[in-house]
């Protein structure tokens, strides 16, 4: 018995010879060279014990043998093919990417390009971290970007203060700026946005709000990223942010004083295999969709859907 015959393009030889009674048409029916069409039935012919045609000088004719095995070499090439098809068609499923409402959609367009060259269509559902962790353990998203602490983020953004005219824009911002001042009735409030409302940076700020003697309603948690930024644009209020967020509301973003805050990301994924697929070509192109830079230096871990990891 022949090893490590290749049994499907053994087939693919065979039937192609077969149907046309030629091994020169056969060999061009199944895309090789003669000699190698030749190779591939005396081989199939060892690995099943006997002749499978009848050479003469004008053409070749199927063995008794050959033909009671014809039918099963001819469904074993189309199940072969089904296969493959089948393959192709789930290897181009929509890919579902749960991503914040502030991503990029000119990013996002790149990332969708390139991943249809590469045979996997993507699309972006977007959410408040909540929503997208509630779909991705419901299975209603394959891929979510989920802010995480900056020990394991992969992409990360500094984090600064969005405000109007408070202060100058190369001035680092101290919350002692926000004590109430004699005469003003009203607390200038610091607002988070959805994507920061973690333990890693509230319980942070609620330190260093403490130690600034600061009342506890001047940091606000507000429910979206536009409610925080019109907040800041009609009021003295200030939001915490990235700078790129600032810019994009028009407002003037200052660095931290007092601690160094970064908002992080983690890809987390239902299967190794499509994060590892998806990596490969939207790994450069998710710092622009994030408004972030790459976090280097260790390796990063993807979580899956069970809450494993698998390093990257």
């Amino acid at each position: 018995m022949a090893r490590n015959l290749d049994l499907r393009a053994a087939c693919e030889a065979f039937v192609s010879v077969a149907e046309r009674e030629s091994f020169t048409a056969g060999a061009v029916g199944a895309g090789v060279t003669q000699s190698v069409a030749s190779r591939r039935i005396a081989a199939l012919e060892q690995h099943l014990g006997a002749r499978l045609f009848e050479r003469t000088s004008r053409r070749v004719v199927l063995t008794e043998f050959g033909r009671g095995v014809l039918p099963s070499a001819i469904k074993l090439v189309d199940a072969s093919l089904e296969l493959s098809e089948d393959a192709e068609r789930s290897h181009r499923l929509p890919v579902t990417l749960g991503v914040p409402h502030a991503y990029d959609p000119a990013a996002a367009a790149r990332i969708a390009a390139a991943g249809s060259d590469g045979s996997m269509n993507v699309e972006f559902v977007p959410g408040l971290p909540q929503e997208r962790e509630a779909a991705f353990a419901a299975g209603r998203v394959s891929l979510n970007l989920e802010p995480v602490a900056p020990d394991r983020a992969r992409w990360a953004a500094p984090l600064g203060v969005g405000c109007g005219d408070r202060g100058r824009p190369d001035d680092d911002f101290y919350f002692t700026e926000l004590r109430p001042h004699r005469g003003i009735r009203s607390l200038v409030r610091l607002w988070l946005v959805p994507e920061d409302d973690a333990p890693h940076v509230r319980d942070r700020l609620e330190l260093v709000r403490n130690g600034a003697g600061l009342a506890p309603t001047q940091l606000r948690t507000a429910a979206s990223l536009i409610t925080a930024m019109a907040a800041a644009l009609s009021s003295d209020d200030l939001v915490l942010c990235t700078s790129a967020e600032a810019d994009a509301f028009g407002l003037r973003w200052r660095a931290l004083g007092d601690l160094r805050l970064v908002r992080g990301y983690a890809l987390a994924a239902r299967e190794r295999d499509v994060s590892s697929r998806f990596l490969e070509f939207a790994g450069p192109r998710l710092v622009d969709l994030l408004h972030s830079e790459p976090v280097t230096g260790i390796a990063r871990e993807t979580r899956s859907a069970h809450g494993g990891t698998h390093a990257d």
